[in-house]
Parts: C-alpha cells; sequence; structure tokens
C-alpha cells in the first residue's frame, strides 16, 4: 500500500468516526476543479506526492476564494518548506505520522475558528473587490456590468469566474494604463509575491482572452506590453 493510499484509509477510518464527509483527488487540477463544484469545510494536501512548487503554485491560487482551513502533510518538512507554505497562506503544516485524536481535535478547532471568526461578507466584498461604482462599463462590444457582476459580448452573456471578473473590471478601470503583474497581483489578489504568483495573472487574462476576444492568438483589447505588462484598450 503507497503512503497516499494508506493516509485516505486513515482518513476514512476518522471520518466514520466523526461523521464527515472525505473526497479524495489525485492531481492539484482535480483539486481546483473540486474546489469550484463543492463546499468543502477544509482541505488536506499531501506534500509527500506532490512537490512544493506545484504545491505554492496550487495553494496560492485557490487560497483567495477558499475560506476555510488548508492543511499540508508531510514527512521531514524544512524550516524554509514551512516558512514558503504559511507566505501560500496555508493555515497549519502537520509532520506525518500524526496520531488521529489529535488530528480529529485540531480539524475540529481550525472549523470552529472559520466558523466563528470569519469576516462579514460585505468587509471582503469591500477589500476582495478592485472597484466600487455602478457604472456599466463598455469596451467595443463588452459590457461589464459592476453592479450585476456580468459581462455580455454582442448582448450575449459571458460567464467568468470570480477572479476573472474581477481582473476584467480593474483592467476596464484603468483602461490605456500599462498595469504591471505586480500591480495587478496586489489589486485583484492582494498578493504582491510576483515569483509565486505571476503565472496567475497570465492563466487569467488567457481565460479572458479566450471567452471574449474574437481572435485569443491577435487579441485587440487585453493587449500584452513586452517587458511591461498588460493593458485594456
Amino acid at each position: 500500500m503507497t503512503q497516499a493510499n494508506r493516509l485516505s484509509t486513515d482518513l476514512l477510518a476518522l471520518t466514520e468516526r466523526t461523521k464527515w464527509q472525505f473526497d479524495y483527488v489525485s492531481t492539484a487540477t482535480q483539486l481546483v476543479v473540486a474546489l469550484e463544484q463543492v463546499s468543502y469545510a477544509a482541505v488536506l494536501w499531501d506534500l509527500r506526492v506532490t512537490n512544493l512548487d506545484t504545491t505554492l503554485a496550487t495553494m496560492t491560487l485557490i487560497r483567495p476564494q477558499y475560506q476555510g482551513p488548508i492543511l499540508v502533510l508531510g514527512d521531514q518538512i524544512s524550516a524554509r518548506e514551512h516558512r514558503k507554505l504559511s507566505q501560500a497562506r496555508v493555515d497549519d503544516v502537520l509532520h506525518l505520522p500524526i496520531d488521529f485524536g489529535l488530528w480529529e481535535a485540531l480539524i475540529s478547532q481550525k472549523l470552529w475558528v472559520y466558523e466563528h471568526v470569519r469576516l462579514d461578507h460585505n468587509i471582503l466584498e469591500q477589500v476582495d473587490a478592485p472597484v466600487e461604482n455602478n457604472d456599466v462599463i463598455k469596451v467595443a462590444n463588452w459590457e461589464i456590468d459592476l453592479t450585476k457582476v456580468q459581462v455580455t459580448k454582442d448582448q450575449q452573456s459571458i460567464s467568468l469566474t470570480p477572479k476573472e471578473f474581477q481582473l476584467l473590471a480593474y483592467l476596464s478601470q484603468h483602461q490605456g494604463q500599462v498595469l504591471s503583474r505586480e500591480q495587478l497581483l496586489t489589486g485583484v489578489w492582494g498578493y504582491d509575491d510576483l515569483l509565486t504568483s505571476s503565472r496567475i495573472v497570465d492563466m487569467h487574462m488567457a481565460h479572458l482572452r479566450d471567452k471574449l476576444e474574437d481572435d485569443d492568438q491577435n487579441p485587440e483589447h487585453l493587449l500584452t506590453v513586452r517587458g511591461f505588462g498588460y493593458k485594456l484598450v
């Protein structure tokens, strides 16, 4: 039995006793998709079956949108790795093997904290939202409705994720301005760690172009300014 399978078996035994539901995914992509589809109370990440770079990239991607405890499990985690995981907003790093009685108490405590110390939704919206006005912004045949949080192209609704919408809204409030990746990370995600987060900007820009531009390989409005960043025209 592999370490991952043994851990899954132990977790299933724990969840049967506590009446928690436990789902297992084997890749970072599957985790991202699962979090978009189901409201999970907590995320447990086994560092032994992936590398640190993938872990940090995944944590950086899901943390802004996931409001729950994230616990990373692993063997012989160094102080440097622990520090980087903390910078990626991981709640706790647990060394294996771990006593499952202690684990049950720890997870229960984390869930209690998130339930009772959760920030008011309106405050989160104010902190997270890149702009605050009631205008409908028009860019060519696009309409960006900041009040209804929706985007249309040729009067057809375009489905965007929350972060895609926030990125587009932020760019629309700075039309014609060249914005660096650092500016976009700070303005939309609240991050200033370019080394671990710059790919998030590029990925979301690619998704916006795919959904909005007539030709995503030759965009007319969501432009790259080489060596500087992006701008919306």
